[in-house]
């Protein structure tokens, strides 16, 4: 009777495994070519990237070489080498009944387009690279830069505005370019720029008429003014080191609260450039700020005592500051990895005799004041524990207040998670913010959104509070974000998204799980679910990634806060597994087990 039981178990087992290939079987046979989608295609590259889809469980091949299927049925090739001229490309695709389908890509390599050739033999001046573009105020002595491309060996000259003819140099062939300053140390009014080609190295018949035109942006200075004042504005203000293109990268200095006055000194677009002391100059956006009424005077303050004290919260270390002056907070940590909180104040001199500390103050240790430059004074916040929760400033009519958060009570047995609070956003939302797209057309808002679900419920299991902070299919702007997450009262936070990369090196070039953190409050959660996501799901590591500006992430440092880059929906085989319950249900797990790892740190 055993052995009949057995072989009944046996068959069944068989049955399930055959299941899918039984359906497989009996599904039509597809083969859709995704890109590249032009036909005849037409291409200068050595090589094209094809991209497909067909039935689950088919075998394609692509130029003769197989390829692998996923369980979406897209499948990819990259670099596939082309020859000049026309080229044909066979894809084949074989079901799992053997029904058979053929499609054939036509694709051209043709030369790449000559580079544009410039007469020799006459004056011209190519508009589109004059510079300056946008409106430039500098400071006295500042120069400002002069750039054009335009007829090689001639003289190129330029004229600011009000000031004399001068030279700029030809660095390459056609390329000119000086940094011209005005001559005096008074305010001139913004004006575009001269330029003139004049021939020195053309045929007679070239003639001998110089070319003139006037920048697209204009060129002014300020005079050094300490009453240039500007304050922030109601919504706040974002100071940055400098500028330039980024994603998401590393410029911010500080997020000012409105009121704070900041001293201009120059102008490039849209930003002015403040100076915050001598030597550290930031920039701010041109609309956060407004200017100060006449006769604000500069803030110049100092203070000669500071109190630090506990409250329900945490610590609150009070710094008595009765001017609107700038300030910068930054979490820092040394080489064990030991968290303290830096404060820089702008406008000030040290004096502070007194730095009282009394009984109540549990998470703070010690508070050093130093002046560092001429109008810097540096806090170093030292913590009792080797790790900072979190924190948050307050502006005063007459302090600044740091409240430095106290770390949560964490159950002794069981899931580490049961009581904690912890915030979840799902990426992106909405028509007007997809996110990344992969392969089957399948949104990154709503893979996101499914792993978010997917997690709440793992943690609620685990005995955590979550708040959700994108709710349906909204799409809250960034700053939204960060204010939800700070109003939900959470303890811990993680945002959830999806990767991808620019294919045109190839669909398979990119994949892997990564996790991206701001503040040194966040690099241990960070770490921790990186650790969990790669033993859990097999996935390449893409890495753990420092310094990520994320709005969200940069805003929220009331308590840690993490992003996961799930895999890359680029990547049709990440992109696969993306859109497998299974795997999202996996991927939960793996973060809340990060989470768990977290809490069981030394606080």
């Amino acid at each position: 009777m055993r052995g009949v039981r057995h072989l009944i178990c046996l068959l069944t087992a068989l049955t399930t495994a055959a299941a899918p290939l039984l359906a497989a079987a009996q599904m039509p046979l597809t083969l859709e070519l995704l890109a590249p989608r032009d036909e005849p295609a037409v291409t200068t590259r050595e090589f094209v990237n094809v991209l497909g889809r067909t039935a689950p469980g088919a075998q394609v091949r692509v130029g003769g070489e197989p390829v692998t299927v996923y369980a979406t049925g897209v499948f990819a090739r990259d670099r596939v080498a082309l020859v000049p001229g026309p080229n044909r490309i066979r894809i084949e695709a074989v079901g799992v009944g053997g029904q058979t389908l053929e499609r054939t890509l036509d694709i051209e390599r043709q030369a790449p387009a000559a580079a544009a050739q410039w007469p020799l033999d006459r004056l011209w001046l190519d508009g589109s690279s004059l510079r300056p573009a946008a409106l430039h105020r500098v400071a006295p002595g500042e120069g400002v830069e002069v750039a054009v491309r335009a007829t090689p060996g001639q003289r190129v000259e330029a004229r600011l505005p009000g000031q004399r003819w001068w030279p700029l140099v030809e660095a390459e062939a056609g390329r000119y370019r000086a940094l011209i300053a005005f001559v005096g140390s008074d305010d001139v009014q913004p004006a575009a720029v001269q330029v003139r080609v004049t021939p020195v190295a053309l045929p007679r018949s070239a003639g001998k008429r110089p070319l003139n035109a006037l920048t697209p942006g204009e060129a002014g200075q300020w005079r050094a003014d300490p009453e240039r004042l500007f304050a922030v504005g109601a919504e706040g203000a974002d100071l940055l080191h400098g500028l330039h293109e980024v994603r998401l990268g590393g410029p911010n200095l500080a997020e000012l609260p409105a009121g704070v006055l900041l001293a201009a000194t120059g102008q490039r677009g849209e930003w002015l450039r403040v100076a915050l002391s001598p030597g550290v100059d930031a920039w701010v956006a041109s609309s956060a700020v407004t200017p100060a009424p006449p006769g604000t005077l500069p803030p110049q303050l100092s203070f000669t005592s500071i109190s630090i004290s506990g409250s329900a919260e945490g610590d609150v270390v009070q710094v008595p500051l009765g001017a609107r002056a700038p300030y910068a907070v930054a979490a820092v940590s040394d080489s064990a990895g030991r968290h303290s909180l830096q404060v820089d104040i702008f406008g000030a001199h040290h004096a502070t005799t007194w730095i009282s500390q009394r009984a109540t103050a549990k998470v703070v240790r010690e508070v050093t004041a130093e002046q560092i430059g001429p109008a810097r004074v540096r806090l170093m916040i030292a913590l009792q524990q080797p790790r900072l929760w979190g924190w948050r400033t307050e502006r005063t009519a007459g302090a600044l207040r740091v409240v430095l958060r106290a770390a949560p009570v964490v159950a002794a047995e069981g899931s580490p998670l049961a009581g904690i609070h912890v915030a979840l956003e799902p990426g992106h939302g909405s028509a007007s913010n997809l996110g990344a797209v992969g392969a089957t057309g399948t949104p990154e808002k709503d893979i996101n959104r499914w792993t978010v679900d997917a997690l709440k419920a793992e943690l609620e299991a685990a005995g955590a509070r979550v708040s959700v902070v994108r709710e349906g299919d909204e799409n809250p702007s960034p700053r939204e974000r960060a204010r939800r997450v700070a109003a939900s009262g959470a303890q811990v936070f993680v945002s959830v998204h999806a990767n991808a990369a620019d294919t045109g090196g190839g669909y398979l070039r990119v994949s892997g799980t990564s996790t991206f953190h701001k503040h040194a409050s966040g690099r241990d959660l960070a770490a921790a679910l990186h650790r969990r996501m790669l033993e859990q799901t097999g996935l390449e590591d893409f890495g753990l990634v420092s310094n990520f500006n994320y709005t969200p992430m940069r805003l929220t440092t009331w308590m840690p806060a993490a992003l996961v880059e799930q895999a890359f929906v680029s990547h049709p085989g990440d992109e696969a597994r993306l859109l497998d319950p299974a795997f999202r249900a996996l991927m939960a797990r793996a973060v809340r087990q990060g989470l768990e790892d977290f809490l069981r740190l030394p606080r």
